[in-house]
Parts: structure tokens; sequence; C-alpha cells
């Protein structure tokens, strides 16, 4: 059972990187909106299925379905946005209405997905057709290096865009305080706007990479956004370089769990340990964007 710690640490690896995707989006609709973003997996979800549709049923080439697919759905983050979001954010509305507005899509969205495109699992080809890798007694398949990549491109670009663009220093001011944001000219609504975007952008683009791996389902997104928030909880909701380490942390604590617990007991076993994670460092393991200074925006 030891010489399989190996492979479990690296599929613990490559299914937290899914996880981090998904936190990295919660924390970013956190930052700028103050509340969770209950249908983050649903973005994932839609990235997965209607690159499926667009590929299998309207018979695109594949690159052309993942254009298509990660272009509809934040098309539709930003609906979200506009139609249910903005009415609440301008009358004032508390954060419980706005968490029941996102748990809401998060049901309506996936039994619309159900009726247009199908019920069953559905996959597409790998991007690459290259022979796994072995390394020992590890096997690595080409999707698999896929998603470890996407994900660390996607860390490295928004601590580009956070640190080194003025957009992205706007997004961190308006969580650090939204109201002085808007006196010194953000404009807050589109910082708004552009939240719901990057995050559907980035639910999206997990989603894409992710399928040929695991198959996707209609329902599969409430199970994204859940490991999704425990990794941004662990990881310091907000923090993109500690929304990473907590996805990977909940992959490796999974894997490492259903091989010498049980895959029964994998989940309660996985929140007990974060639990007492949480106990030690009730912000995470890095500190909460949100908790920044006005020095280090």
């Amino acid at each position: 059972m030891i010489d399989l710690i190996p492979v479990l640490l690296v599929n613990g690896v490559v299914f937290g990187a899914i996880y981090s995707i998904n936190a990295v989006g919660i924390g970013i609709i956190y930052n700028t909106t103050g509340i969770i973003n209950f249908a983050q997996g649903e973005f994932g979800m839609l990235g997965g299925m209607l690159t499926y549709a667009l590929y299998s049923k309207a018979k695109l080439p594949l690159p052309l379905a993942i254009l298509g697919a990660v272009a509809a759905t934040v098309v539709i983050g930003l609906l979200m946005e506009r139609i249910a979001i903005r009415p609440l954010w301008r009358r004032g509305a508390k954060d419980w209405s706005f968490v029941f507005i996102l748990f809401a899509a998060g049901t309506i969205i996936p039994n619309v997905v159900m009726l247009l495109i199908g019920r069953d699992p559905y996959a597409y080809p790998a991007f690459t057709d290259a022979e796994s890798i072995h390394i020992g007694k590890v096997t690595l398949t080409t999707q698999a290096l896929w998603v470890i990549g996407v994900t660390a491109a996607i860390a490295i670009a928004l601590q580009g865009f956070f640190n080194h663009t003025l957009i992205g220093k706007a997004m961190k001011a308006t969580a650090v305080n939204r109201r002085a944001a808007a006196w010194m000219g953000v404009p807050v609504e589109s910082m708004l706007a552009l939240s719901f975007g990057l995050a559907a952008l980035l639910g999206a683009i997990g989603g894409v990479v992710c399928t040929p791996l695991i198959s996707t389902q209609f329902d599969a997104g409430s199970a994204l956004t859940l490991k999704g928030f425990a990794a941004a909880i662990i990881g310091g909701m907000g923090n993109v370089r500690g929304a990473i380490v907590g996805g990977v942390a909940i992959g490796v604590l999974e894997a490492l769990s259903t091989a010498f617990i049980s895959s029964t007991y994998s989940d309660a076993f996985t929140y007990a340990v974060l639990i007492a994670i949480l106990l030690l460092w009730p912000s995470g393991f890095f500190r909460p964007l949100v908790e920044l200074t006005r020095e280090e925006i």
C-alpha cells in the first residue's frame, strides 16, 4: 500500500488543480462583492458540457468548440451579474439575497443543460495524442499535464494581472475598501461585472481541460463549487496562491483517505482535517485579499 503513495500524491495534485481553479473564481467574486458564488462550479460544468455539445453535436473542430464554449460561459456569467446581481447591488440588498440568487442560479442552470444537452456523462478527446509519461510507478497522461500546466499558467497570469495592471489594482482596491475605491474614481460596478466575467472564464477553462480526463455531467457543478469553496477558505479567501495550495491540499487528502481509509468516508476525513487546519489558521494559509492594507495594493 505504501508503494501507492507517489501515485496517490500525483492524482491528488491533478484533482487539486481542478479545485484550485474554482477556488480562485470564488475568491475573485467574494473580493468584489463580499458574497460567495454558489454557482461557480456551474461555470466549469458549462465549459465541459458546451464544448462537448459543440464538438459532438455541432461537429465543430475541438479548438473552435472550446473557444465557443468558453465565450458562451463568459457571456452567461456577465448576464448573471447584469440581470440578477446588479439590481440587488444598487438597492443595497443584504448578502443573503445574493446567496439565494446564486444558489438558485446554481440549481436552474444544470437543469437547463440537462434538457438541452442530456443527462449522461460526456467527454471528448484529449488535447494531444502523445503517450503517457512514466516516472517510476507513476503514470501521467498528457491531459493530466494539461490540467496542471493550465492551473499554473492561470496562477502566474493572475498574479501579474493583480500586481502589475491598473485594472487588477482597481479590483484589489475594491476588495479592500469598496467605498473608498469609488471615491478615488474606481468604477465599482464595472469591477463587479469584471469579477463575474473573470470567474466564468476561469471556471470554463477548468471545465474544458478536466473533461477529457474525468468526463462531465449536467450536475457536476455542485461538487466543484463545494470543493472550490473549501479550497478558497483553507488557502485564504481571494488569495490566488492560497487557492492553489488549498486545492492541492484537498486533492491530496482525498486521494490518501480514499486509499487508506475508505472512499465512503474520504470526504468526512478530508473535511475533519480541514476543520483542524482552520482551528490553527482561522484565516487560512495565506492572508485574504480583503485584509490587505492600502500600502500592499
